[in-house]
């Protein structure tokens, strides 16, 4: 991002682990690329995008010709500055069937009271240059002359809130922009994603040289990631290059869209939007069952949920229960209770040793897939304490292999099609028989993306037997 003076974000040059991400093939195989646009209010997890300001022109038609499906448009700096260019940028956007968003570079640093200033100039930035209300408005917040970012973490973040706050009392879903070295060491991200969940856009650089496409080995390693900036140069333009984690939808946010500039400083959490995590197809309410309890938090529901990007399958309801696993999106999860505490609906997946994975199924009203819920029994059981480490794989492993022996060589309906050579083409499911990994190639030797628990369905594409 580039702020008046040309101040940009450092590279980051030291690489991090891989997170699991929604956006690598199951199989390994890699796809070549493909222009695809998108309609101009949602975006589908793994798509391109570029980021602009006064320093590109008005004219994004090159950007979506090359595969950009949004664009993030700098509509203000501070309290005296608005992009000229904007309201073309954000026309064009659209007319060229990119998904359209906002940023505004911050030069409140920690002081809250700025920030507030600052987030209703924004609001007004952003009407002005045409963005509907319910888009996404992220603070750009760096170091920078003009921005300090050496204030306290505690103070930090409270005013990274008031801005976020005043954002989305003006009717925009607020995010938050800044490098990974920034939001780890100076920003308190879990507080902020407590109530803005998948609101993180971070950028994190592997080179500072041209990038055509996402490194996902360099993917930074951080929850609540909705947009990973991973270029400045993206295919050779000199803009930008983003890749969102999760789906994107600029369908509102469920604050007034009546507000006034004067948006008011209290915190409103009873509706936050977090539609980066939905899915538009999820049913409106897919609990039918509120009649029958278990142990009167938990309501019995058989179902399977499909997960719209990237969540963490916990050991417990809570977001302080360990991870066992960052199931990508499409991942398919049987699930046979639920149970909302406070903001967040909780699914519960049973597993191997009368075991149980819990992972959010909703959060603030919004559903983070899509649902399809099975005939329940009449009688409920208690979840079980799980306190075990279920990270590890199954310890009957010869229990395993007979459950996966059956599925080790698919029917062969299209042996006579090949994919590269030693790859047989085949769509089907295939559901795991216990803990398997998940990687980014076909060889045990590579990278770990996630470890899927027992009875996940994964779709497949292809097949090859190698030794």
């Amino acid at each position: 991002m580039r702020s008046t003076n040309k101040k940009f974000i450092s590279a980051l040059a030291c690489a991090s682990a891989m997170t699991a991400l929604a956006i690598i093939d199951p199989v390994g195989v890699t796809k070549t690329h493909q222009v695809a646009q998108a309609a101009t209010d949602t975006v589908p997890a793994k798509s391109a995008g570029v980021d602009v300001s006064s320093w590109q022109g008005k004219d994004l038609t090159q950007q979506a010709k090359s595969g950009a499906q949004f664009a993030v448009v700098k509509v203000s700096e501070g309290t005296n500055y608005q992009n000229p260019r904007a309201q073309s940028q954000v026309n064009s956007a659209e007319q060229n069937n990119m998904m359209p968003m906002g940023y505004h570079y911050t030069h409140f640093g920690d002081n809250s009271n700025q920030a507030v200033q600052e987030g209703n100039y924004a609001v007004n930035s952003a009407k002005s240059a045409g963005l509907q209300q319910g888009s996404y408005l992220a603070a750009d917040w760096e170091q920078d002359p003009n921005n300090k970012t050496t204030g306290s973490i505690e103070d930090n973040t409270s005013a990274i809130t008031s801005f976020m706050d005043t954002v989305h009392n003006g009717g925009y879903n607020p995010m938050l922009y800044s490098s990974e070295s920034l939001l780890k060491n100076k920003v308190d991200t879990n507080k902020i994603t407590e109530k803005y969940p998948n609101s993180l856009w971070v950028a994190k650089y592997k080179t500072n040289g041209r990038e055509d496409n996402p490194d996902y080995n360099y993917f930074p390693s951080m929850d609540n990631v909705a947009i990973w900036q991973y270029t400045q140069n993206w295919r050779g333009q000199n803009v930008d290059g983003n890749v969102n984690v999760v789906p994107l939808s600029n369908k509102g946010n469920g604050a007034s869209q009546n507000s006034s500039s004067n948006a008011s400083t209290s915190t409103n959490t009873s509706n936050v939007n977090t539609s980066s995590q939905s899915s538009s197809q999820a049913p409106a309410n897919p609990f039918i069952n509120d009649n029958k309890t278990v142990d009167t938090s938990w309501v019995k529901q058989e179902g399977t949920f499909t997960t719209g990007g990237a969540i963490n399958l916990r050991t417990g309801a809570s977001t302080n229960s360990s991870v066992i696993a960052q199931l990508p999106a499409n991942t398919k999860v049987k699930y046979d209770a639920y149970s909302t505490k406070g903001n967040y609906t909780w699914l519960r997946q049973p597993r191997a040793n009368n075991q149980y994975g819990y992972l959010v199924g909703r959060a603030n009203g919004q559903d983070w897939g899509t649902f399809k819920t099975n005939s329940v029994a009449n009688e409920v059981t208690k979840p079980a304490t799980n306190n075990n480490n279920v990270d590890k794989p199954a310890e009957n492993t010869n229990k395993l292999a007979q459950n996966t022996a059956k599925l080790s060589q698919p029917v062969h309906n299209n042996t006579n099609t090949n994919v590269n050579s030693d790859w047989t083409k085949q769509n089907g499911v295939f559901v795991t028989g216990g803990e398997i990994n998940l990687r980014t190639g076909a060889s045990t030797n590579s990278s770990v993306i996630a470890q899927l628990p027992a009875n996940t369905e994964v779709k497949y594409d292809a097949y090859r037997t190698e030794g």
